[in-house]
C-alpha cells in the first residue's frame, strides 16, 4: 500500500473517533464516506471500520466501565445489558442480510437510502423543541426498564451496523436520550460499550467468510485505522467528560446533530454519485469537528468551569 495512501487512512481513524470518543460513535460516519470516495471495495471498507472499532474503544470502555451503574435496577442492567445483546445478536445478522438485500436489489442504495431517511428522523427528533427535552440530562432520573424498545432497538441497530459497516451510535444515543431517558453521562458510555460488542459481533461475518485477500486487506486497513483511532478516541471521550463536569450536557448532546448532518451530506454524495465534492466535504467535516470540539473543551476550562 503506498505510504501516502497509509498515511491519510490513519489520519482518517483519529479523526473519527476523536467525535467517537466524544459522542459514543464507532466513527464509521467519517471513515465509511471517506474509503468509499477513496474508491475502496465495500466489503474491504465495512470489515476494517467494524474491525477498527475494537481496540479503538476497547481502553475507554474498560476505564469507564464500572461508571455505568451495574447494581440492582441501575443503568447497566436495565440499559446497557439488553441492549448490548440485542446489539450483538444483530450485528452477527448484519452481513448476511446485506448479502440478500445486494443479491435482491443487485446495490446497497436501497439500505443506504433506508438509513438516509431513519437519520433525517433522528435530527428532527434531536431539535425538537419541547419541555421534554431538558428532562434527558436530569441524573437524578431512575432508570425505567423498557425491555422491548431496548431489544427491539438494539437488534436494528445491530443489524443496521452489520450491513452498513458502523457503530451503531448514530440510533442507539437517539434511543437512550428520547425513548429511555438516559442522562448524558450514561448515555455516552453505553454507547461506546454498544459499539464494542456490536463491532466484535458485525466485524466477525467479514472476516470469517471473506477470501484470504479481501480478509489481509480488511486486518491491514483496519489496523491503520486503529493506530489513528487508539489515540482520538481517548482524546474524544476526555473532551466529553470535561464537557460534562462543565455542566453543559445539553451542549454535549445538541451539537451530536453536526455528526447527524455531516453522515446524510456524505451518503447523498455517495448516492448521487458526487465523488469529488464528497471528498471535500468529508475533508472540510474532518477538519471543522477537531476545531469545534476543541473549542467547545477549551471554552469550558478557560471560563473555570472545570476544575
Amino acid at each position: 500500500m503506498d505510504p501516502l495512501y497509509s498515511i491519510l487512512i490513519v489520519l482518517i481513524g483519529f479523526v473519527a473517533s476523536v467525535s467517537g470518543g466524544f459522542w459514543g460513535l464507532g466513527g464509521g460516519w467519517l471513515i465509511l464516506p471517506c474509503l468509499f470516495l477513496a474508491g475502496m471495495d465495500v466489503r474491504i471498507a465495512i470489515g476494517a471500520c467494524l474491525l477498527q472499532m475494537i481496540p479503538t474503544t476497547f481502553p475507554t470502555v474498560i476505564r469507564q466501565f464500572s461508571q455505568i451503574g451495574w447494581g440492582k435496577g441501575g443503568w447497566g442492567q436495565v440499559v446497557a445489558l439488553p441492549l448490548c445483546i440485542s446489539c450483538a445478536l444483530g450485528g452477527v445478522l448484519g452481513d448476511p442480510l446485506g448479502k440478500l438485500m445486494e443479491q435482491l436489489f443487485h446495490s446497497r442504495t436501497l439500505h443506504q437510502s433506508l438509513y438516509l431517511v431513519l437519520l433525517a428522523w433522528v435530527l428532527f427528533d434531536l431539535y425538537k423543541l419541547n419541555g421534554k427535552h431538558d428532562g434527558y440530562v436530569d441524573k437524578t432520573d431512575r432508570p425505567r426498564s423498557k425491555i422491548p424498545q431496548t431489544l427491539g432497538g438494539g437488534f436494528i441497530t445491530g443489524l443496521v451496523s452489520g450491513f452498513l459497516g458502523i457503530g451503531g451510535g448514530t440510533m442507539t444515543r437517539p434511543l437512550m436520550t428520547s425513548v429511555l431517558k438516559v442522562p448524558e453521562r450514561q448515555t455516552a458510555q453505553i454507547g461506546r460499550l454498544a459499539i464494542l460488542v456490536t463491532a466484535i459481533a458485525g466485524s466477525l461475518p467479514y472476516l470469517l467468510t471473506s477470501g484470504a485477500e479481501t480478509r489481509s486487506s480488511i486486518l491491514i486497513v483496519g489496523a491503520l485505522l486503529s493506530a489513528g483511532g487508539i489515540i482520538g478516541f481517548s482524546i474524544g471521550a476526555k473532551m466529553h467528560s470535561i464537557v460534562l463536569r462543565a455542566g453543559k450536557d445539553i451542549v454535549a448532546r445538541k451539537s451530536f446533530g453536526i455528526v447527524v448532518v455531516l453522515v446524510m451530506a456524505g451518503l447523498i454524495c455517495k448516492l448521487s454519485n458526487m465523488i469529488h465534492t464528497g471528498q471535500i466535504i468529508m475533508g472540510i467535516s474532518g477538519f471543522f469537528i477537531l476545531a469545534y470540539l476543541s473549542y467547545i473543551t477549551f471554552k469550558c476550562r478557560k471560563h473555570g468551569l472545570v476544575k
